[in-house]
């Protein structure tokens, strides 16, 4: 009994050391396993993360260094030979077909964690995006070039030297944009240079005027009033004398082509506007009868038909006559009752008489003195007896020593016998009157 209880200790205890030990051996397989395993995939891991790591810095390097070429040498042809290019296409290849569908998981899984530890520190998913985009062109553009002929190394030639093409694109709009600076500067000093040139010119122009321009002093402020007869037929010669700068009187003659024009004309322009009543006058030296044209007053007619024919005259040149004068007329002024009946309609009309003293036996100074009348008078030379500029110019002096003695000049010219020098003349000795101290006026603000 004794050796069967013993052979059956035996036998439990040693089905015990026995699953014990195979409990032991399976243990320790599966932690080795198991730490085989972990091991494994750290190695991979890490691996896998350098291996990317490594073509990151790698495709990076690689674009700079392309990016570089493009700056620094543009015109450096960087095509590779067909075999090289092959080689390279082929190694590619096969690293790429060594790849498992495991590795490839696990490449993705850590490019998914790089990418996002990279967009987490350094740049935003936008950046990543423009990161890979920029990869996938770069190695779309090695692929097309191990594939592309002569011909299209040709191209690829001409592609990659665009960069130099538009360098000298630009660098010649920037000479064209520095020759187009420098011609305006250029421009600009010349225009200044004829600006100087000008304005010197001016200058000496003024002092030959000061020099032509003889003009004595005015004496107590001498007045001037310049009267342009014989306004009716030429529009356009009126209002060159309308266009003055200073105050001047136009007599128009009445029933003529544009006598109602011209009227208009002076109105418009705010000069003085008279009637330039005709007359009849003397026979002339050689015999000849004048005609004193349309409206004229004869010396048959009536004291009322004188009275009739100026009434019509002064309708016909419409509103804002403030005087007249006489056309001719040294028949008539001489005669006492003749001039008496137009003074009478001047007093009657409010409008004051100019006596043109086309002779100098008038009897308008004891016409109007038995009515109780102003009148005025023409002492001054006629302007233009002789049409040239210097003549015209010598009557005009006579006419400023004839303002000095009476304190006044009436100065008569002609608007269209002078069209083309009177008014010219005008306007530039004007601005010399005034500096001598003449006042330029009109008959009607004389105050006689």
């Amino acid at each position: 009994m004794a050796q069967r209880k013993s052979s059956a200790k035996r036998g439990t205890s040693g089905k015990r050391r026995t699953s014990r030990k195979k409990s032991r051996k399976v243990k320790l397989n599966a932690r080795a396993v198991f730490a085989l395993a972990v091991t494994i995939c750290v190695l991979s891991a890490a691996f896998l993360a350098f291996s990317f790591f490594t073509f990151a810095n790698s495709d990076s390097s690689f674009e700079n260094s392309v990016a570089a070429e493009k700056i620094f040498s543009p015109k450096k042809q960087t095509a590779e030979p067909k075999s090289e290019k092959k080689n390279q296409s082929q190694k590619t290849e096969s690293s790429s077909s060594k790849t498992s569908a495991a590795d490839k998981k696990v490449q993705s899984q850590t490019n998914e964690t790089a990418v996002a530890k990279t967009n987490t520190v350094k740049n935003s998913s936008s950046e990543t995006k423009t990161q890979n985009q920029k990869t996938e062109s770069a190695v779309s553009k090695t692929t097309s070039a191990t594939k592309t002929s002569a011909t299209e190394k040709k191209v690829q030639s001409q592609v990659k030297e665009q960069p130099s093409v538009k360098t000298n694109t630009a660098a010649s709009k920037t000479n064209t944009a520095v020759t187009t600076n420098s011609t305006e500067t250029k421009n600009t000093d010349s225009h200044i240079a004829s600006i100087g040139t000008v304005s010197a010119g001016d200058r000496e122009l003024e002092e030959a005027k000061k020099k032509l321009f003889n003009i004595p002093p005015a004496v107590n402020g001498a007045k001037l009033c310049f009267v342009i007869d014989d306004a009716g037929e030429n529009v356009a010669n009126v209002k060159k004398y309308a266009a003055l700068p200073f105050p001047i009187t136009i007599a128009v003659l009445p029933r003529l082509s544009h006598s109602k024009d011209c009227a208009y004309v002076v109105r418009q322009s705010g000069k003085e506007l008279i009637l330039h009543q005709p007359m009849q006058a003397h026979n002339y030296p050689s015999g000849i009868v004048p005609n004193p044209g349309p409206g004229a007053i004869l010396p048959d007619m009536s004291t009322s038909e004188i009275a009739i024919t100026i009434k019509e005259n002064l309708d016909e040149i419409g509103p804002g006559v403030r005087g007249m004068n006489n056309h001719e007329g040294s028949l008539i002024t001489e005669n006492k009752t003749k001039i008496g009946a137009v003074l009478e309609v001047a007093n009657e009309r409010g409008i004051y008489f100019l006596d043109s003293r086309t002779s100098a036996q008038t009897s308008v100074p004891a016409a109007t003195l038995e009515r109780d009348m102003n009148y005025l008078a023409r002492f001054a030379p006629f302007l233009d007896n002789t049409v040239d500029r210097d003549a015209m110019l010598t009557e005009l002096y006579k006419g400023l020593n004839v303002a000095n003695k009476n304190g006044y000049a009436v100065i008569i010219g002609h608007v269209d016998k002078s069209a083309k020098i009177l008014p010219v003349l005008l306007s530039d000795i004007y601005p010399y009157l005034v500096k001598a101290g003449y006042v330029i006026t009109t008959p009607s603000k004389l105050g006689l």
